[in-house]
């Protein structure tokens, strides 16, 4: 039995020593067939792996997928040269594991935050969204609702500025422009703010959390909360995670305005061009 184990380890082996040196002609003859063939015959391997890695780390295994092909077309370069043909697909699902476990333990369970990676986070955001700590002006000394009602735009804007979310913001404007969220309804407008929405349209009213995601991954809401993510789980095993939360495959989601509610992040309304204004001057 271990003849034949021995002698059939032999023949895969002088297999994917064929198909590599079928791979190394092709390429000199400037043809990728054969090296996408030796890439595709490496698929079951990585997917298994994929699909362990996309669980322990609890990150998206369409990504760590194509983190692995990605290394393995790039390791198969590096082969190139002083890489023995039997060692070739060695380092290849090596270097494939190693990238998409180093990427993995990066940006793990980013997947859960529903596009969060192109908004800024709760904990960076808070303290300019309370505006308190770094107003130059007290709101408590402004009486005209209307200016009061611009500089919260305006800081709102200089906040996206800073963080460099000026392309996010100017995408989410022409949405509403283009009539693609309902906007505010009249009734919650007040004071000058009414004036305002009679002139413009109060489509150009909007909330601050309407600018996030509607929902984040426990992870980014418990770093928010300024808590371990170990002790979010606890907590939610224990029934006494202080918001409600919705279960996601293997992980949870948590509603950005319900946290933002716990955490005392005033949900302003804001205009869009006193937003754009103050991401002008903060420029």
């Amino acid at each position: 039995m271990m003849d034949d184990l021995v002698e059939k380890r032999g023949k895969r082996s002088k297999r994917w020593e064929a198909l590599i040196a079928m791979g190394r002609l092709a390429e000199m003859n400037g043809d990728d067939t054969w090296k996408m063939a030796f890439v595709d015959c490496l698929s079951p391997v990585l997917r298994r792996r994929s699909r362990i890695i996309s669980r322990d780390l609890r990150a998206d295994l369409e990504d760590v997928l194509s983190d692995m092909f990605e290394a393995t077309l790039i390791a198969w370069g590096d082969t190139e040269r002083g890489c023995p043909p039997g060692s070739v697909r060695h380092y290849v699902v090596k270097s494939a594991y190693d990238l998409a476990y180093k990427r993995a333990k990066a940006h793990g369970g980013e997947w859960l935050s529903d596009g969060m990676d192109d908004f800024p986070s709760l904990p960076e955001a808070s303290s300019e969204l309370i505006m308190q700590t770094s107003a130059v002006v007290n709101f408590s000394d402004v009486r005209d609702p209307v200016v009061a009602e611009q500089i919260r735009g305006e800081r709102f804007g200089a906040l996206l500025r800073k963080m460099g979310y000026v392309d996010c913001m100017a995408s989410f404007h022409q949405e509403i422009r283009d009539g693609l969220h309902p906007g505010i309804a009249q009734k919650v407008l007040k004071g000058g703010a009414v004036t305002r929405a009679w002139v413009d349209g109060a489509e150009r009213y909007y909330y601050v959390s309407d600018f996030f995601p509607k929902f984040i991954g426990l992870r980014d809401a418990a770093k928010a909360m300024g808590i371990a993510e170990s002790a979010a789980y606890r907590k939610i095993r224990d029934g006494n995670f202080p918001v409600p939360v919705n279960s996601s495959g293997r992980g949870y989601q948590v509603s950005v305005r319900t946290l933002m509610h716990y955490m005392e992040i005033s949900d302003v309304v804001v205009h869009m061009d006193d937003v754009e204004n103050g991401a002008g001057y903060a420029r």
